[in-house]
């Protein structure tokens, strides 16, 4: 499995399919231009996952590849990838802004995508993310959650790996914390790598690793 991040909330995952050679990418909140972001030109996927109708999320017309479109909770299986929609309205609308997380299984493993959550999980969306592996998690404050709280929801969740998203990098419009004041909080050194490949195997037996990812 390959994970790259490339801003505010947005992934391309690549998995392998079954024991073939075939592989399968997700792309989940895709961007526009008008962040301030230069969404990638070239990003092609099978699947499209879209957390909220916003200009930082639901950019779909520019990912190539005529992907299946992820945008209503529910359970999807596309090219051996399965995808859960959770619905996860912002804090205080009472259900009136529609917003999902997701959870992600593939090669034998769990991924948690917290797209732009502004508030602790409730049980019941709790209970969607037993025994994940990995956590994509927003922490830049704002409009989602801040240092503090994306390490309360480390704690409901208690993942394997985390990756932070949605924090300040040059050019965004929206105003976020830096990554630092979350490494800060969880006693961890600002050390990026490109992208993260794992495998089941590659994961910690216990603990939680922080892996920072540079925007591609």
């Amino acid at each position: 499995m390959t994970i790259t991040w490339h801003g505010f909330s947005c992934f391309s995952i690549q998995m392998k399919i079954g024991a073939s050679k075939d592989e399968a990418t997700i792309v989940i909140d895709p961007y526009e231009n008008s962040t301030g972001l230069r969404f990638p030109r070239t990003l092609t996927a099978d699947i499209v996952a879209v957390s909220e109708k916003h200009e930082h999320a639901s950019n779909v017309e520019g990912v190539l590849g005529n992907p299946f479109v992820v945008k209503e909770p529910g359970e999807y299986e596309i090219k051996g990838i399965f995808v859960y929609g959770i619905n996860a309205p912002r804090e205080n609308t009472k259900g009136k802004e529609d917003r999902m997380v997701f959870k992600i299984a593939g090669e034998g493993m769990s991924i948690a995508h917290l797209g732009a959550l502004d508030r602790p999980l409730t049980d019941e969306e709790l209970s969607h993310f037993e025994n994940v592996d990995i956590l994509l998690l927003p922490v830049g404050g704002g409009e989602v959650l801040g240092p503090k709280n994306a390490n309360e929801i480390i704690g409901q969740i208690e993942p394997k790996i985390v990756i932070p998203m949605f924090y300040s990098i040059p050019n965004i419009k929206m105003k976020l914390e830096p990554i630092g004041n979350f490494l800060k909080v969880m006693g961890s050194k600002d050390e990026a790598l490109p992208r993260l490949k794992i495998t089941q195997r590659d994961l910690p037996d216990e603990g939680v690793e922080v892996k920072v990812l540079s925007r591609d």
